[in-house]
């Protein structure tokens, strides 16, 4: 019989040096959750600034269109968080922050890679261009989070996937961060990614996610004492 393991709370510390994200930033564009972090579909922002002003300012570059139908400040074009809303506008109301881009969202991963991954079920119409990266699932509300107002894959179900699909030495390097983080949890959250694992319709990079799954250590040791 296959056991089912409850998901550990796990979410990024705050960090108490960041500025509020609840107010403006330095460009003067709302970051609150309801503003979608400065992000706006592009006939919105024609609505709110006017079609001329917003045209002028494309052009001017003092605004920018990361993806097809989507605007927002260019002194927020390289916000990890900015480019996550607008790419969760560009793929629609089902579609979800997935992969290394929600591993990096819950502080596990490198932010550096300028595409942003999405998942959305099979039914939608939507596909990868430039840097926006679509991936089609079907998969359960219940796998999805909020973090900062934003549709995020939870951390067991993105590790998973990055296990499977990423290079191996990031993808090992994601998984002990996390594991390191968790403290006491860690072997809990192990269990739990491998039953995700486990569970994969698509069986592809599975071997070799279950060798990193057990390779990975949550506290590095010397002479067998934990530092």
């Amino acid at each position: 019989m296959r056991t089912y393991i409850d998901r550990p709370q796990f979410l990024p510390a705050p960090d108490p040096s960041a500025p509020d994200p609840s107010g403006p930033d330095s460009s003067g564009a709302d970051r609150s959750p309801l503003s979608r972090h400065g992000a706006l579909p592009r006939e919105e922002a024609e609505l709110l600034l006017g079609s001329d002003e917003l045209a002028e300012a494309l052009a001017d570059g003092s605004w920018v269109e990361p993806f097809g139908g989507v605007v927002l400040p260019a002194a927020l074009s390289d916000d990890p968080m900015a480019r996550a809303a607008a790419a969760l506008l560009r793929a629609g109301d089902q579609a979800v922050i997935s992969g290394p881009t929600a591993v990096a969202m819950h502080g596990c991963g490198p932010a550096d890679d300028e595409a942003v991954h999405v998942t959305v079920p099979y039914d939608r119409d939507v596909r990868s261009r430039d840097e926006l990266v679509v991936h089609h699932a079907w998969f359960r509300e219940t796998d999805v989070i909020e973090l900062d107002g934003l549709r995020v894959q939870a951390l067991d179900v993105a590790l998973a996937d990055v296990l499977c699909t990423g290079p191996q030495r990031r993808a090992l390097d994601c998984l002990e961060r996390a594991l390191s983080r968790l403290g006491s949890g860690a072997e809990h959250f192990r269990a739990l990614v491998g039953e995700r694992l486990s569970r994969r319709r698509d069986r592809r990079g599975t071997r070799k996610a279950y060798a990193l799954l057990e390779l990975a250590w949550a506290h590095p040791t010397v002479a067998g004492v934990a530092l």
